[in-house]
């Protein structure tokens, strides 16, 4: 596959190694849940690739739909490159408007795309799919990345969207009347694309005039454009049938006589038109297949996405943001009920919207995470808010909630639902973990050192009392830690012969216990020992935080570790 080479590229392609892991505080003031939590509906503040890489060690492989709008790089948008390499070349970019006329726009572009995607493939389940909002001034630069990086056999369409629905009479050349969705899945064979509900126009189009027992069904061809068989039949009726020329009988003569027999030909009004299969409704699957060209009728236009924007008191905030119809589209065909739906270019918060609306429409339970960076505007100024991470808070809150005001009855009502507010942490350096001002909370550092050992998420963990944090295949996992720096002090919080064989009762045989602990007060001859009186076949792995961590990366290395001695 040929490669797209560009400046910058060697100093960017594995960025996103380098970035620490930060921890994902909730902000439970601003949260619209009395139990604020990880598991809600997420509005994320902060640069999206720092959230990206700090959301791995829960949700890796966990999302299964992401959509994003990023800036179209058309040279108007006055977006500023800020992700700060180290790289000479790219620190001269830094804070500097990407403006038309500058000669490096789409390397800086491609820069800053690049390690965002290669994180958000990270978080794709193995089913999963990203539908990415562009225009023909870098279609071409997205698609050959998103090749690279999803691989170009996982490209599943290329979608054009009517963004306006009248054209552009002072346009200097064409009236730019559509947009692209590059769409591509993690892994293709995985992926299920899901049919769209027949509209009231398509259901029109079946009738029952004849009042046939089948039910309504709408007229189709006898013939096809390939097969072998020309020639003409003669109905029982007496009419007389030849393909056309250049096309093929679709059915040999005794599957027409059946189907004439059976009331399934059509021979119009007069009894004497050119024959057409009966094709029932009751007969084809139950929704149509999607196309790649979507009509403003259909998904939404420019237009609309600002009346729903004036619906919630929010007119003017953003330029162009994206009609909630066309994430529904989206929705409709990539999501489940219980889908998991990420945006990392929130902006008005569109994607939110669209969840919450279609979660009230069918009784789903999708959630979303948003990541929007507490980016100072103009536009959001003159609104009264801060910056646009206020909102894209502020859309979703009045969107749950109601708007008195709103003409759309579902918006005036409110549509339910809850999220929880989350900020960035500290960095997690493990080196330096007991030389911060504050320890990272239980659920962090069991989410991070559960990745780092695994390279799976940890969905869910809470201190408890017996430590356990998660499994995989072979092992399972224990973390004894607490947040309080007095408390790692107190025996209760170092690994003690009665606090090992509590983990191993807990493990059992049928897994090796992998321990966390920052103080260890067994030895080898005190683990031989409780493994012999206890018949435990399999040696604890114990590795000390925060100096024996980096030892513990992937599978293989516990492996080795198995069969090791101290």
């Amino acid at each position: 596959m040929p490669e797209l080479i560009w400046e910058g590229k060697d100093a960017v392609i594995n960025y996103h190694h380098s970035l620490p892991v930060r921890e994902l505080k909730i902000d439970q003031h601003e949260s619209l849940n009395p139990e604020p939590s990880l598991d809600d509906n997420l509005i994320i503040e902060g640069d999206n690739i720092e959230v990206l890489k700090s959301l791995i060690p829960k949700f890796a492989s966990k999302i299964d739909v992401i959509y994003i709008d990023p800036p179209y790089n058309t040279g108007n948008e006055n977006w500023v490159y800020n992700d700060n390499l180290n790289s000479p070349q790219i620190k001269s970019w830094l804070g500097n408007v990407v403006g038309k006329e500058d000669l490096q726009r789409h390397d800086k572009w491609l820069c800053m795309m690049y390690p965002r995607l290669v994180l958000a493939r990270e978080l794709l389940s193995e089913s999963g799919v990203i539908f990415i909002s562009i225009d023909d001034n870098e279609v071409h630069n997205l698609k050959k990345i998103c090749d690279e990086i999803f691989n170009e056999e996982n490209f599943i369409a290329n979608i054009i969207w009517e963004k306006k629905y009248t054209r552009s009479n002072d346009a200097e050349w064409f009236s730019d009347n559509h947009d692209h969705i590059l769409c591509f899945a993690k892994n293709k064979n995985n992926f299920t694309l899901n049919s769209l509900t027949r509209t009231e126009k398509q259901l029109a189009a079946y009738k029952n005039p004849d009042k046939h027992p089948q039910g309504p069904w709408k007229p189709t061809p006898l013939h096809a454009k390939s097969g072998t068989n020309s020639n003409e039949y003669i109905f029982q009726n007496g009419v007389k049938w030849k393909p056309p020329t250049g096309t093929y009988r679709r059915y040999n003569d005794d599957a027409l006589k059946a189907l004439e027999e059976n009331g399934e030909i059509w021979f119009g009004k007069d009894g004497l038109s050119i024959p057409q299969r009966k094709s029932f409704l009751n007969e084809v699957k139950e929704g149509v297949t999607p196309v790649t060209i979507w009509k403003h009728e259909e998904v939404g236009h420019n237009h609309e996405s600002n009346s729903e924007l004036k619906n919630l008191n929010l007119n003017g905030a953003f330029n162009n943001p994206k009609p909630t119809r066309l994430i529904n589209r989206i929705l409709n065909i990539a999501s489940h009920k219980s889908s998991l739906i990420l945006d990392f270019f929130a902006g008005s918060g569109t994607t939110g919207h669209a969840v919450l609306e279609m979660n009230k429409e069918d009784g789903g339970n999708r959630k979303f995470i948003l990541i929007q960076q507490a980016e100072e505007s103009e536009e959001a100024s003159k609104q009264g808010f801060k910056n646009i991470f206020e909102i894209t808070t502020a859309r979703i809150r009045r969107c749950i909630k109601g708007v008195e005001t709103a003409k759309d009855p579902n918006l005036k009502e409110g549509l339910g639902g809850s999220f929880t507010v989350v900020k960035l942490g500290e960095a997690l350096h493990l080196n330096t973990l007991f030389l911060e001002k504050n320890l990272p909370s239980y659920e962090a550092l069991a989410s991070y050192l559960f990745y780092h050992t695994t390279n799976q998420a940890l969905s869910n963990v809470t201190e408890n009392t017996s430590h356990y944090i998660g499994k995989t295949e072979n092992y399972k996992l224990y973390l004894i830690y607490s947040t309080d720096k007095e408390k790692l002090k107190h025996p209760d919080y170092a690994l003690s012969r009665s606090k090992l064989e509590q983990i191993l009762k807990d493990c059992g045989n049928g897994y090796q216990a992998l321990i966390y602990a920052v103080t260890i007060y067994v030895d080898n001859k005190s683990i031989k020992s409780l493994m012999e009186k206890e018949k435990y076949t399999k040696k604890p792995i114990i590795c000390q935080i925060p100096y024996q961590y980096l030892q513990i990366n992937s599978a293989n290395v516990l492996n080795n570790l198995e069969d090791s001695e101290d």
